[in-house]
């Protein structure tokens, strides 16, 4: 089986910096880099940080993933959308949005990374 790379999520340095909810006793920032959207979060919570989908959500978007700059990802849950986020800095470098959820399942079970996708919808 062939597949073609179709999508080409934007890249995190192009865009405003984002930043994650942080509860009390946490601490959340965020700034843009040549690298990337760093976001540094400190403190201790049970919560833990979050972060939100970007706004404003396109429509029937099902699932969101920030690619990590070590190549891994940050896979939003199913109702909302959101990733936690640990305490400690991290560069995230491109946003990958599918609007179908078991679509990030798939890709990773054949293991391609999830910047695949079957249409050229960048959010």
């Amino acid at each position: 089986m062939r597949i073609r790379n179709l999508y080409d999520p934007p890249t995190l340095k192009d865009r405003e910096a984002v930043k994650p909810w942080a509860p009390t006793g946490m601490t959340a920032s965020s700034k843009i880099t040549d690298e990337g959207c760093e976001i540094t979060v400190t403190g201790e919570s049970e919560q833990g940080c979050w972060l939100n989908p970007p706004t404003p959500r396109p429509d029937g978007l099902a699932n969101v993933v920030w690619q990590k700059k070590d190549g891994s990802y940050l896979i939003g849950i199913i109702k909302n959308m959101t990733v936690q986020m640990p305490a400690g800095v991290m560069v995230l470098t491109r946003l990958c949005g599918f609007d179908d959820r078991s679509l990030v399942d798939i890709l990773q079970n054949v293991g391609l990374p999830l910047v695949f996708a079957a249409t050229d919808h960048p959010y």
